[in-house]
């Protein structure tokens, strides 16, 4: 076997060296092009199939890294996270074989591959659609599609969300030429909201670009965008409210799911350009933002409903007055607040202040995903666990000799604050 492949990796490799484009004419230039991604496809199969055995009889051991991952970014020159995809994808192709038969033949790509696999492992009778979808999809359709093939057979959507959500991250290193460098994970939501809130500074980066006729790629733009979010951000030191304009999202969402309260398979739940997501989370998407539900029927469009939930001016400046901070007892946070409808917008509650309350996220990810309820009003507010839970400790504010409360609140332990999610109704 190594004689074969040395002849092979020999022949092509003086083929290479010898290969000199500019005589070629352009329809042999492309069927070459054609023939090296084969040949390309192969070797990223042989390689796959190798390194998984090497990452199952531990041969990596001896090489004196720390995982198989490593031991393979260092070996192809990748990723640790791009390595340890390509190893979760050699050892599920056990249980596919069409997958299976599919790398080995060429007939997809090593990405393709990676993306196929945990779908096809979650849902095994869709090896041939996600197959056959891959001959002509873009591999970023490929991505969608087969999220929402995982989503589908998610036993329960709920728990793959909040799975998604306790396994969340943001990495930051600088590389060896002193980039400073990111890497995130977050929920399909969360996601939606950062894109959303860099989407106005992306537009108006792009305008001066053209402007000053300059063609900075989308990606480069992006990242200006990501730092002027922040220094805006840093420019409203007093008034945490201000951060920029409102996020802008548009949510996919089949009727029955919404009559249903849950997702079944083949039907559509999903934030557009972000991907698939719980019922509870499509319908409970934040109160403040310009939310557009796309109403589908299959693959067609029956309706277009913005749903009005905005918070006008008024009602938001009234809030800030009466709602200082978090609402619930004993809690003191009091920025980054998120506007709560008390009875949720479904339900038929109103906008109006008197069905409005002021939350912090992670007391509000508790109302919208966890049972928790809300009730009473200013000065007599009662916060409820749902049936057969112990409410979370919270402490009463201090009062001083004279009966008033304390400036600041007294140092306690208390639940972590949750990053940004999108609030619920």
């Amino acid at each position: 076997m190594f004689d074969t492949l040395q002849d092979f990796k020999q022949g092509l490799r003086g083929l290479v060296s010898e290969l000199d484009p500019e005589v070629l004419d352009g329809q042999t230039a492309s069927r070459l092009t054609s023939e090296f991604a084969e040949l390309e496809r192969l070797a990223a199969a042989g390689k796959a199939l190798c390194a998984g055995r090497v990452a199952s009889c531990g041969a990596w051991r001896s090489s004196g890294e720390k995982s198989p991952a490593r031991w393979m970014a260092r070996q192809t020159g990748t990723s640790v996270g791009r390595a340890l995809s390509v190893l979760e994808t050699a050892q599920s192709l056990r249980e596919l074989p069409e997958v299976d038969q599919a790398l080995r033949s060429g007939q997809v790509s090593e990405p393709q591959a990676t993306e196929i696999a945990p779908a096809a492992s979650a849902s095994p009778r869709s090896q041939s659609e996600l197959l056959e979808a891959a001959k002509s999809d873009s591999l970023q359709e490929l991505k969608q599609r087969c999220a929402r093939v995982r989503a589908a057979a998610a036993a329960d959507e709920t728990e793959r969300y909040a799975r998604i959500h306790s396994q969340r991250r943001l990495r930051y290193w600088t590389d060896a030429e002193g980039a400073f460098r990111l890497d995130g994970s977050m929920t399909p939501d969360a996601g939606a909201t950062v894109l959303s809130a860099l989407e106005p500074y992306l537009e108006d980066l792009s305008r001066q670009a053209r402007q000053q006729d300059r063609h900075d790629s989308r990606e480069a733009l992006l990242a200006d965008a990501l730092v002027a979010v922040a220094e805006h951000t840093r420019g409203c030191e007093d008034s945490a409210e201000q951060v920029g304009p409102a996020p802008a999202v548009r949510v996919l969402v089949d009727q029955a799911v919404l009559e249903q309260a849950k997702v079944l398979e083949g039907q559509t739940c999903e934030i557009d350009g972000a991907g698939p997501v719980p019922a509870s989370v499509a319908t409970g998407i934040m109160a403040d933002s310009n939310l557009a539900a796309i109403l589908m029927d299959g693959k067609d469009v029956t309706g277009i409903s913005h749903l009005g939930r905005t918070i006008n001016a008024r009602l938001r400046t009234a809030l800030q007055i009466r709602d200082p901070r978090c609402v619930v007892p004993g809690c003191y946070i009091s920025h980054k607040l998120q506007i709560d409808h008390i009875r949720p917008v479904k339900l038929g509650g109103p906008t109006e202040l008197a069905n409005l309350a002021r939350l912090c996220t992670w007391h509000h990810r508790q109302k919208t995903h966890h049972g928790y309820r809300l009730s009473g009003g200013p000065g007599r507010w009662i916060w409820e666990p749902p049936a057969g839970k112990s409410p979370l400790p919270q402490s009463e504010p201090t009062r001083s000799a004279s009966g008033s409360p304390p400036q600041k609140p007294p140092s306690r332990a208390r639940e972590p604050v949750q990053p940004l999610a999108l609030p619920g109704l």
